[in-house]
C-alpha cells in the first residue's frame, strides 16, 4: 500500500530498513532536532523505542512508519504513534534526512497526505505534533499543513510547541 500525496509518496517502511530510519534519526541534518540534549540513543536503545510494529505493520494501533519518496528518491519518514481511541488522537513524527530537501514542500505534503489517510481510514479526530519551539522551519511546515499551536511547554529545558490538527 502506497499513499500519493501532491508532491510525495509514502510507503510503508519494512524491518529491512530500520537500520536507514536509524541513521536519518541520529546522523542526518535533522539529528540536531530530534536529539537537542545531544545524547543519541546507540542502535539497541532506539529499536527498543521504535517497536517492529512500526515497520511490520502487525499493530496498526501502535503506529506505523512510512518512507517519504520523492520521485521515488528515499528522502525521510514520517509515521503516527500509538492511537488513543478515547478520544481517537495520534502523535505524529517526521524526519527530512538532508536540508537539500527542505524547504521544498516535501515534508507539508508528507503530513498532510498522512493526516489524510489517518482521519479517513483509522477514523482520527486528532493529529498532534510537538516540535522544538526554534525549529522555525520545522514549525512553519506544520502550519503549512493545518496544525496550530495550541500550548508551549518545556521538556529537558528545551521550550516546544504542541500543535494539533482536527478533523473537519
Amino acid at each position: 500500500m502506497v499513499i500519493r500525496g501532491e508532491k510525495v509518496v509514502l510507503r510503508p517502511m519494512t524491518v529491512d530498513e530500520i537500520p536507514i530510519f536509524y541513521n536519518w534519526a541520529t546522523q542526518s541534518d535533522a539529528t540536531h532536532f530530534w536529539y537537542e540534549d545531544g545524547r543519541v540513543p546507540a542502535y539497541e536503545e532506539f529499536t527498543r523505542d521504535w517497536e517492529r510494529h512500526y515497520f511490520d505493520g502487525s499493530e496498526p494501533e501502535k503506529g506505523r512508519c512510512f518512507v517519504i519518496l520523492v520521485n521515488d528518491r528515499p528522502i525521510g519518514e514520517v509515521n503516527y504513534n500509538d492511537i488513543n481511541r478515547e478520544d481517537n488522537s495520534v502523535e505524529l513524527d517526521i524526519i527530512i534526512a538532508k536540508d537539500v530537501d527542505t524547504r521544498r514542500g516535501y515534508g507539508t505534503d508528507a503530513l498532510k497526505t498522512l493526516v489524510k489517510h489517518l482521519f479517513q481510514h483509522l477514523h482520527i479526530q486528532l493529529c498532534w505534533i510537538e516540535p522544538v519551539a526554534k525549529n522555525a522551519r520545522a514549525v512553519r511546515a506544520y502550519e503549512k499543513a493545518g496544525f496550530k499551536t495550541t500550548k508551549t511547554f518545556i521538556a529537558n529545558g528545551v521550550e516546544c510547541n504542541h500543535m494539533e490538527l482536527r478533523n473537519a
